[in-house]
């Protein structure tokens, strides 16, 4: 009877990795998208230094980086 409960309240590593990778996934798009738009505004204010590519990039690695943290946060 307690091996029944037991396994009911694992988790299939399956699921573990699907969330995982769907946290990578999203990583990945947030910071594509900021340093997409960082680079069209300088490409069209026609900027020799790429600040808005860098700021937005690195906006977007902290919002991605929060978001990890607080995915990881919310499984344990």
């Amino acid at each position: 009877m307690d091996e029944k409960k037991s396994l009911k309240k694992e988790k299939p590593p399956l699921n573990n990795y699907i969330k995982y990778s769907g946290l990578g996934f999203q990583m990945v798009g947030i910071i594509g998208v900021f340093t997409f738009a960082g680079y069209k505004i300088d490409e069209s204010r026609q900027s020799k230094i790429p600040l808005f590519t860098a700021f937005l990039s690195l906006l977007g690695v902290i919002i991605a980086l929060y978001i990890v943290f607080r995915g990881l946060k919310n499984t344990n």
